[in-house]
């Protein structure tokens, strides 16, 4: 399976900041509109009860243990994929990004080259998500370091059953006193 960029939707990212600060008074759901640019995700890195994750890519760039320093061929730092701020995002709420979008030779040259890089990094950047996501789990305890896993995951749920928009078959199968039918006997 190839894996791209993508672009959230807004609208998707602010029900989950608010979710986050509704709990815990702040949020580590990462901002996708900037004045000059939109942030973009990599992934699906990891897949938890078919709800698929998305890493934000960043300009972030010193080592830290739940991150991956995107470099070029010559080592040099490009970016980074922040795994303590990774976020479950239904696929109706995900845009492929286009790299010849972008105006600036230059911007689409960089991006390419995070995408090559990304791309041959796969393997390490599945397990960097899968043990970055069961650290936090195993836990118990909201770190607020990190996105509250659990907790986006049922603001996922609650999106999709809002938006009329389709929740994850896993999921359904994992909770189905969740999805029954309420009717009168």
């Amino acid at each position: 399976m190839e894996l791209y960029f993508y672009y959230a939707s807004k609208d998707y990212i602010d029900f989950l900041k608010n979710a986050e600060r509704a709990e815990h008074s702040s949020t580590r759901v990462p901002d996708v509109d900037y004045t000059h640019k939109q942030k973009f995700l990599y992934g699906a890195v990891l897949t938890i009860d078919g709800m698929n994750y998305y890493v934000p890519v960043s300009s972030y760039s010193k080592p830290q243990q739940d991150l991956i320093l995107i470099k070029d061929k010559a080592g040099a730092v490009k970016g980074s994929l922040r795994f303590s701020y990774m976020i479950p995002i239904p696929q109706e709420c995900l845009q492929k990004l286009d790299i010849n979008q972008f105006e600036s030779a230059d911007y689409r040259v960089k991006v390419s080259k995070e995408l090559a890089f990304v791309r041959r990094n796969r393997d390490k950047i599945f397990k960097k998500a899968k043990s970055t996501y069961n650290a936090v789990i195993s836990k118990r305890k909201y770190d607020p370091n990190y996105c509250d896993f659990k907790l986006l995951e049922s603001a996922f749920i609650a999106y999709c059953r809002e938006h009329d928009l389709t929740v994850p078959a896993a999921y359904l199968e994992k909770h189905p006193e969740l999805f029954s039918f309420q009717g009168e006997a």
